[in-house]
C-alpha cells in the first residue's frame, strides 16, 4: 500500500491498542459470551475438517447479492493484533541542526528531538525501534561517522520498559556536530535491521537537513561547500526494498538542494506519496520540510502519516489450534465506526491493485487493509475485529 494519510497519533494508538471480541454480526441468539475469543487466541476449528465453523453454512454468496449473513450461519470473532513492526531511526545530527527551526526560537535539534519523543511514547509495545544519530562524531575525524548504534533495535514494551528510557536519554545526551556522511550511516542502518532476528515489517526511517558533505567511504572533504553526490543512495533504498526494508525520506529545512535526490530514494524505498514527483509538482515523493512556516508542526503531521503506513494497516490472523489449517474462505473483517451500534463487514478486495476493503498477505498470515479503508480504519478511534465461520463477502 502507498497511500497516505495525517492521522493524529491519539487516534493511530486508540486503533493499535484497539482489541475486539464480540458477538458476531452473523450469529444467531446463542449467548455472545460463547462465541467470544480473547485478543489473540485462536479460532477452535470444527472436528479434524480443517474448516472453521462451517455450522449451517451452505456456500454463502459474495457481498452484492444482498444475503443476510446473520440468516446463514454462526461465526465467532476473535481480536486481532498488529503484526509487529521494526523501526530504525536514522536521525541527522550534523552542525546544521543548531540552527534555528522555522517557527519557532528552538533549533531544529531541539523540536526534531522533542516531536520524536513524543511520537515514540505513543507507539504500540510491539513496535521494535532502534536509534542511530549521524555523524556522531566532530568535524574533521579521522572517521567521518561513528558506526555504533545509539540504542540498539528492541521492543518498546510497557511505558516504564528499559528500551523507552534508553531511546529518551539517548535523545537527550545528543547535541548537534559533525558533517553529513549520509550514505555510510544509511548502509549501517540497513545492517542494524537486516541483523534483527524476528518476524515484521521493516522501515527505515532517515531524517536530514542537508545534501550528503561524504560519500561512502568518508570520500571526501566533508564541507557544504564540497557535496557529495547524494544520487547512490538511490539503488541503495531499491536494493534495500528488494531485501523487505521500506525507507521513509523526511528532507528537514536546510535540505533544499537534495530535495531531488530524496524524492527519488523515498520512491525507490517504496514509500512515494501518491501522484507526486520529482519537481514537486504538486508535491514531492518524500516529506518536504523545507517550506514549511512551523517545521515542528510539520514533521510531526510526517510522523503521523509514517505511523498511519507504517504501523495500522496490517493485521495478524490467529493461529490455528492442534494444527489445524484455517478455512480462509471463510473469514471477515468487521469494524464498528466510533459511535455506531452496529459492525459492518468490509469486504475483500478484488486480486490486483488494492485501494478498497482488505487482501491476505502473501503468506495469508495477515490481513493487510487497503488504501482508502486503511485510512478511513486508522484515522478513527473504531474498533477492528475478524470473525470465522462466515463464508468470506467480497467485492468481486
Amino acid at each position: 500500500m502507498t497511500s497516505r494519510h495525517s492521522s493524529p497519533w491519539s487516534a493511530v494508538l486508540a486503533l493499535l491498542l484497539t482489541s475486539v471480541a464480540a458477538h458476531s454480526a452473523c450469529s444467531s441468539d446463542e449467548d455472545p459470551e460463547e462465541d467470544r475469543l480473547e485478543p489473540g487466541e485462536a479460532p477452535v476449528l470444527s472436528g479434524g475438517s480443517g474448516t472453521v465453523f462451517d455450522d449451517g453454512d451452505d456456500g454463502t454468496p459474495n457481498a452484492g447479492d444482498g444475503f443476510d449473513s446473520s440468516e446463514a450461519c454462526v461465526g465467532r470473532e476473535a481480536g486481532t493484533e498488529l503484526s509487529p513492526t521494526i523501526v530504525e531511526l536514522l536521525v541527522d545530527t550534523s552542525l546544521s541542526m543548531d540552527e534555528r527551526a522555522p517557527g519557532s526560537s528552538r533549533s531544529k535539534w531541539v523540536e526534531t528531538r522533542r516531536v520524536m519523543l513524543d511520537a515514540i511514547e505513543l507507539m504500540p509495545a510491539t513496535t521494535s525501534i532502534g536509534v542511530t544519530f549521524y555523524p556522531d562524531v566532530e568535524v574533521g575525524a579521522d572517521a567521518c561517522f561513528d558506526e555504533e548504534a545509539d540504542v540498539p533495535v528492541g521492543a518498546l514494551g510497557s511505558e516504564s520498559s528499559d528500551q523507552r528510557q534508553e531511546i529518551r536519554e539517548a535523545f537527550e545526551r545528543e547535541d548537534p556536530r559533525g558533517s553529513t556522511p549520509t550514505h555510510d550511516a544509511y548502509r549501517y542502518a540497513l545492517g542494524e535491521l537486516a541483523a534483527v532476528n524476528g518476524i515484521g515489517e521493516r522501515f527505515l526511517v532517515l531524517i536530514t537537513d542537508g545534501t550528503p558533505t561524504y560519500a561512502l567511504g568518508c570520500e571526501g572533504s566533508g564541507t557544504p561547500q564540497d557535496p557529495a553526490d547524494p544520487a547512490p543512495l538511490i539503488p541503495e533504498a531499491a536494493s534495500a526494498l528488494g531485501r523487505g526494508i521500506k525507507t521513509f525520506v523526511i528532507g528537514s529545512p536546510g535540505s533544499e538542494g537534495a530535495r531531488e535526490s530524496l524524492s527519488q530514494m523515498a520512491q525507490a524505498g517504496g514509500t512515494a506519496a501518491e501522484g507526486c514527483s520529482h519537481d514537486g509538482q504538486p508535491r514531492y515523493c518524500h516529506f518536504d520540510m523545507t517550506e514549511e512556516e512551523d517545521f515542528a508542526a510539520a514533521l510531526s503531521d510526517a510522523f503521523s502519516a509514517i505511523a498511519g503506513i507504517a504501523l495500522s494497516c496490517t493485521y495478524d490472523i490467529p493461529d490455528a489450534p492442534n494444527g489445524g489449517v484455517l478455512d480462509l474462505s471463510k473469514v471477515n473483517v468487521l469494524f464498528r465506526p466510533p459511535g455506531a451500534a452496529e459492525r459492518e463487514t468490509i469486504p475483500q478486495s478484488a486480486p490486483g491493485t488494492c485501494s478498497d476493503g482488505w487482501q491476505y498477505s502473501d503468506d495469508q498470515s495477515q490481513i493487510l487493509l487497503c488504501g482508502q479503508t486503511c485510512d478511513r480504519v486508522s484515522s478513527s478511534t473504531g474498533e477492528l475485529s475478524l470473525e470465522f465461520g462466515c463464508t468470506t463477502r467480497s467485492i468481486f
